[in-house]
């Protein structure tokens, strides 16, 4: 169970059935590319674990690493090892598996404690399982993008709130993120003009979609402006969920 709870296991389920529907919707074949996905999106969560070691005794004491359920040898090797499966199981597109894990690399080393930066390269990641079936089907995917639109915008928005719940790790380790450097509020309105932007892109192009997402992102922001960011993190993973869901069911 600490080696599910390290990866992130149901975060990568999830990848990986967004790149089964994306395939489905560009009517191509998935199963290789979608355990690709899973395994990547698993060595990118182990691999912030480690590097966030010292920032989650303080923000999430809970994790494996800091609570001492699994060690940072064996964290490791599954690392490596979700790495070496991802780059097989993507085997067809394995510049672009291998170019996103070196990406989550320089993310998590690098970028994470800058402000706007570490935010954009984290949803631009999410957009991976999507790009995947453009880049073998080839333009014009316009369902697709519609879809790679959703979800960098709402990541986007879920990166800054994850930042605003970490701000008491960040702040003690230095790291220099949109809450620490500018506060909360402003932090907030970065992510309500996310989410703003979002619904906009539904509305003109995706109405059921619109619909179907406003109730959760409008108690998504009630509970940010109550201060219940963690809640409010969980309503715009539901949002994301809710809304693929509903592409779904409009694309049959």
């Amino acid at each position: 169970m600490s080696i599910f709870q390290l990866c992130r296991v149901w975060n990568a389920l999830f990848a990986a059935c967004v790149c089964v529907y994306a395939h489905w919707i560009a009517g191509a074949a998935a199963y290789m590319h979608a355990i690709g996905i899973f395994f990547l999106l698993c060595f990118a969560n182990v691999h912030n674990d480690i590097v966030d070691f010292k920032i989650d005794k303080i923000n999430r004491p809970d994790r494996p690493l800091p609570n001492g359920k699994i060690t940072l040898k064996a964290s490791y090797a599954v690392m490596f090892a979700c790495l070496f499966l991802a780059v097989g199981f993507g085997f067809e597109f394995w510049w672009l598996f291998a170019g996103v894990a070196i990406l989550c690399f320089v993310y998590n080393r690098f970028l994470k404690g800058l402000p706007l930066v570490g935010n954009f390269t984290v949803a631009l990641l999410t957009t991976t399982p999507i790009a995947i079936p453009i880049l073998k089907v080839g333009f014009p995917q316009p369902e697709l993008l519609n879809l790679m639109f959703f979800a960098f915008t709402l990541t986007f928005a879920r990166e800054i709130t994850k930042d605003i719940e970490d701000m008491e790790g960040d702040r003690a380790m230095g790291l220099r993120t949109i809450p620490v450097l500018l506060g909360v509020k402003f932090s907030l309105i970065l992510v309500f003009l996310c989410e703003i932007q979002c619904l906009a892109q539904l509305a003109m192009f995706k109405l059921p979609v619109f619909f179907a997402v406003l109730p959760c992102l409008l108690l998504s922001a009630i509970f940010a402006c109550l201060n219940k960011i963690r809640l409010s993190q969980t309503l715009i993973k539901v949002t994301m969920l809710v809304g693929l869901i509903v592409f779904y069911i409009c694309s049959t």
